[in-house]
């Protein structure tokens, strides 16, 4: 029974259920607009698997290539973007660097020597932040085993082929080590699309010019960071 002297509350659909409907709606599309890019590109992705382009597999690494170019191509992700190699481990460096491409991790192996060559690249970022490749590895998780990677660098094409990938926490540092001195490749981000709150490493083994011929790497005495560079 209600107490005498209280008005009755009466449901009333445009003031109980339309605002919060309408925060909501300006939260999907706030969320929208920040990831634009990132839905976009995995729409793309998923309509090309219906017409996927023919990709040549590299039998050879007898193909010319700028001595001054660094790039890395990922033909199953469409990715082609330019690779700087930074000396530092600094995440502040490694941040400012990703406005320009993606960053190979200074403290890991070159292209050309025994080592995981670790590059890391954004998956996500804030439309009106600089740069122009907040998004190269949007689809990073869409690589699967057998596909290839191709990395130039100094006037050498090194063809790289996918053999698995994790997802580790940003504190994992092993991600970084390589197995057995292999020659090895990793690309990492971050992990889900718009968080931080993972790294997604993508590893790969060096398939051309033959591994054998390498030179050693040797890791020089640094302070390693605690936290693997991110968002």
């Amino acid at each position: 029974m209600m107490p005498v002297g209280m008005p009755r509350v009466r449901f009333s659909f445009q003031q109980h259920i339309v605002p919060p409907l309408f925060g909501v709606g300006v939260m999907i599309i706030m969320y929208g607009l920040l990831n634009f890019q990132a839905f976009e590109s995995q729409a793309r992705y998923y309509v090309a698997q219906f017409n996927p382009p023919t990709q040549p597999v590299t039998t050879s690494h007898s193909i010319a290539v700028d001595p001054n170019l660094s790039q890395l191509i990922v033909p199953g992700i469409s990715v082609k973007a330019p690779v700087i190699y930074e000396s530092s481990t600094n995440n502040n460096n490694i941040e400012y660097d990703l406005r320009s491409g993606i960053v190979h991790y200074g403290s890991t192996a070159l292209p050309g020597q025994k080592g995981n060559v670790v590059i890391f690249g954004h998956s996500s970022g804030l439309t009106w932040a600089p740069g122009n490749y907040k998004f190269i590895f949007t689809l990073l998780d869409k690589l699967q085993a057998g596909q290839q990677i191709t990395l130039d660098y100094k006037g050498t094409s090194y063809v790289y082929i996918v053999t698995d990938s994790q997802v580790v926490a940003p504190t994992d540092m092993k991600i970084l080590d390589s197995v057995g001195g292999r020659s090895e490749l990793t690309l990492v981000t971050c992990t889900p699309v718009g968080t931080s709150r993972n790294r997604l490493a993508v590893h790969a083994t060096q398939l051309y010019p033959d591994p054998a011929a390498n030179q050693p790497f040797k890791q020089a005495n640094s302070t390693a960071p605690s936290q693997l560079p991110g968002n």
